[in-house]
């Protein structure tokens, strides 16, 4: 017999299902039962049913918290201002990299086509966060920040997608070091 979970409030317990079920839906996608996802939460179905209602408020609560950019733009905060140039570009490159590697799996989870229904990179938000990441380098910047910020948009972007990844991968220090410098020799 399962033991009964433990009492939470009821927003927790809604988020603590969250973070248990949504591995299961980017490997499944709808293609899950309920059943399976109360086991995957450790949880009834029926606490499931309480918390949610429904499978497709569920559903469709995980893709909203998958595709939430909040996350990114913390994750971006936790970029130290003291970091040298190159490694605050590698480092805003792999968190744009796991921001659309996250977005491509639910994508393709759910067989969702076109323009993601939320921006990949949480909105203009982040720009500003690349801003003030870049403020201390401005005299060496040959293009305002907000055009670095989707150079590296733009190349994390390419760089996620498998298809353009497969003969050669790049990885952020890579990419980070060709912003930068470029390919031509000083």
């Amino acid at each position: 017999m399962r033991e009964r979970a433990r009492p939470l409030p009821p927003d927790d317990r809604r988020e603590a299902i969250l973070e248990a079920i949504i591995p299961l839906l980017q490997e499944r996608g709808r293609n899950v039962t309920s059943r399976e996802l109360a086991e995957a939460a450790e949880v009834a179905e029926g606490t499931l049913f309480r918390a949610f209602g429904d499978k497709e408020s569920i559903i469709q609560a995980a893709v909203a918290k998958m595709l939430d950019p909040q996350p990114f733009r913390d994750a971006l905060r936790t970029i130290r201002t003291d970091l040298s140039l190159e490694d605050k570009l590698a480092a805003i490159i792999v968190h744009l990299q796991e921001r659309f590697h996250g977005v491509f799996t639910i994508m393709a989870a759910f067989e969702m086509t076109g323009r993601p229904p939320m921006p990949p990179s949480g909105g203009e938000e982040w720009i500003e966060i690349v801003r003030e990441l870049l403020e201390n380098d401005s005299d060496r910047l040959a293009v305002p920040a907000e055009t670095i910020a989707y150079y590296l948009r733009l190349v994390a972007f390419s760089s996620s997608l498998s298809p353009f990844n497969q003969t050669r991968a790049f990885d952020a220090a890579e990419l980070a070091t060709l912003i930068t410098h470029g390919v031509a020799t000083p």
